[in-house]
């Protein structure tokens, strides 16, 4: 199994992190994630610094991004955006499970995209691309199908759509969840963020997954020069 990307063409300076972990034990909290998402998030309050999310290099370049591809930032925010404004709004970050509270806190943390699947939901290759349009689509969390439209960035595998406007929503069908076992998470660095910030979020996320989760890891970069990463040992 492989993740490969097909956009790079549009996007050369954009860098993807992967992390692939197998045989993690996942639960519903962690006491001592608690302390690390209110650190996280007063992180990222401070590196916004009051001013609006727009203006910070990192939020800015994302929203570029989407303007690019035809979504609207103001109406769809790229994730990593989205969850820091809910969780200031909140006064916290949301507990999901250890898996997913541990890759938000490295998100807020870095202000980058950040998301994953339950590999044994996945069918075939992972790909980032573009729609042709007309591909249907159940959110996560959702009973309703939606239709992505042409020239919208998403990552597939060989049967579904997984994640719409490159990380605003994933589906459904790969949720992570307690009964998870193996997984795949990715780190969505803009052409705006430096390749080394990428890297830094990635080892800051196996760090983080390792403690909370356990199991066995291998990672890699998918970028211009190397446009395929595999997802196994």
């Amino acid at each position: 199994m492989r993740f490969k990307v097909e956009v790079f063409d549009r996007y050369p300076g954009a860098n993807i992190g992967v992390l692939t972990a197998n045989d993690v034990e996942i639960v519903a909290s962690d006491p001592s994630l608690d302390r690390l998402k209110d650190e996280a998030l007063s992180v990222a309050e401070a590196k916004i610094s009051g001013g609006p999310f727009t203006k910070h290099p990192f939020i800015a370049s994302w929203r570029e991004m989407y303007r690019s591809f035809g979504t609207k930032p103001g109406d769809y925010r790229p994730s990593a955006e989205a969850l820091v404004r809910r969780a200031l709004k909140m006064g916290s970050l949301p507990t999901i499970n250890t898996a997913v509270d541990a890759y938000n806190v490295v998100s807020v943390r870095h202000l980058i995209p950040m998301g994953g699947f339950d590999l044994d939901h996945v069918a075939g290759d992972i790909r980032l691309r573009f729609s042709p349009g007309g591909e249907s689509f159940t959110p996560l969390g959702s009973d309703k199908t939606e239709e992505t439209y042409a020239g919208e960035v998403v990552y597939a595998d060989d049967e579904r759509i997984l994640t719409r406007r490159w990380n605003y929503r994933d589906c459904d069908e790969t949720k992570i969840t307690e009964e998870t076992r193996n997984v795949v998470l990715f780190i969505d660095g803009p052409e705006g963020v430096p390749r080394s910030s990428v890297e830094d979020a990635l080892q800051d996320l196996e760090k983080l997954f390792t403690k909370h989760c356990g199991g066995e890891y291998c990672s890699g970069i998918a970028c211009r020069d190397e446009k395929e990463v595999s997802l196994g040992p």
